[in-house]
């Protein structure tokens, strides 16, 4: 089958994961490319006034029509919020069946174009959202976490080798107040990845990040070999995760995560994984690890299991083609 994605396919990006498993699924995988994205000196601008005209972002997208008619795309995958509903008319005119697979917070919906658009399928990481969505609008909305990657996201190394806490993600301003605080209680962090916004105050984390985003391979080693990944949610994730959990699972990282209501559906918590709901369990259960270096390689081997057998990307595209089909 010839399946056509559309979004930034670079190492390890949620798009590219898509493309290689469904290669490895036996399809013909196309990547039609990202959308257009508003760089430099006026990009803001640009980006403004595509969103008070509309016939300009739809133009702008043409070339994503163009190149899976080309491709004699089958079905397409999105997951890229911005793609216009004009778009989406388009491809499933020409027969073509499209989904929409969300893989943000709640919070970032921005303009709600996923809800114009006819799409075919829509899945949604977020409970609430598929709750709330399904109940009111006659849309074809499911539930669908995100995954690990089991080409890069395996146990790589021995686990646990290094003293320190790791997390990997953008640094938002709740986030960096939390991990701030963990670094005044004493729990020793290393940081991965783009870096802090310009706009964000001073902060001594800045001490401890290495300034490095973190991919496929090296990723997995980096997870693995520390005590534990922490894994803090945005405080949009209402019911849903997010990517890391899966990721450092995969990979066969002792996971401490925040807690969220669909946690214990994915992983047995207290066996495949550690979970906190506030500050003081998390400071606890991190010292506990800290101090029990063993305990690193028993519930990271477990996460690596479960994740492996039940949450890898071929898992929740085989649910997608199925919906499709």
């Amino acid at each position: 089958m010839r399946i056509g994605v559309v979004g930034p396919v670079g190492p390890d990006t949620f798009a590219d994961n898509i493309v290689t498993t469904l290669a490895d699924m036996g399809n013909e995988s196309v990547p039609l490319g990202t959308l257009s994205t508003h760089r430099g000196r006026y990009g803001s601008a640009i980006g403004r006034i595509r969103d008070v005209l509309p016939v300009l972002e739809e133009r702008a997208q043409r070339h994503i029509a163009t190149a899976a008619l080309k491709a004699e795309c089958e079905i397409i995958i999105n997951v890229d919020q911005r793609l216009t509903p004009d778009i989406v008319y388009r491809l499933r005119r020409s027969g073509i069946k499209v989904a929409m697979w969300f893989p943000d917070a709640i919070v970032n919906m921005r303009r709600q174009l996923i809800l114009l658009a006819r799409y075919d399928a829509i899945f949604f990481k977020e409970p609430h959202l598929v709750d709330k969505v399904g109940a009111f609008l006659d849309l074809p909305v499911f539930y669908l976490p995100q995954a690990c990657n089991p080409r890069w996201h395996y146990p790589l190394v021995t686990a646990g080798t290094e003293p320190y806490l790791v997390i990997a993600g953008n640094m938002y301003p709740s986030r960096v107040l939390l991990l701030e605080r963990l670094i005044a209680n004493g729990i020793p962090l290393k940081l991965y990845g783009s870096g802090f916004p310009r706009w964000l105050r001073e902060t001594p984390l800045r001490a401890v990040h290495t300034g490095r985003h973190v991919v496929q391979t090296e990723k997995a080693r980096i997870f693995r070999s520390a005590t534990a990944v922490i894994n803090t949610m945005h405080p949009g994730e209402i019911s849903g995760v997010n990517l890391r959990l899966f990721e450092a699972a995969g990979c066969g990282a002792a996971v401490l995560t925040e807690f969220r209501p669909t946690v214990p559906e994915l992983f047995s918590i207290g066996d495949e994984v550690l979970a906190f709901h506030g500050f003081d369990e998390l400071v606890e259960q991190a010292k506990r690890l800290l101090n029990d270096r063993g305990l690193s390689a028993k519930f990271g081997d477990a996460a690596a299991i479960r994740a492996h057998e039940s949450h890898t990307y071929q898992h929740r595209l085989t649910k997608i083609l199925e919906k499709l089909c």
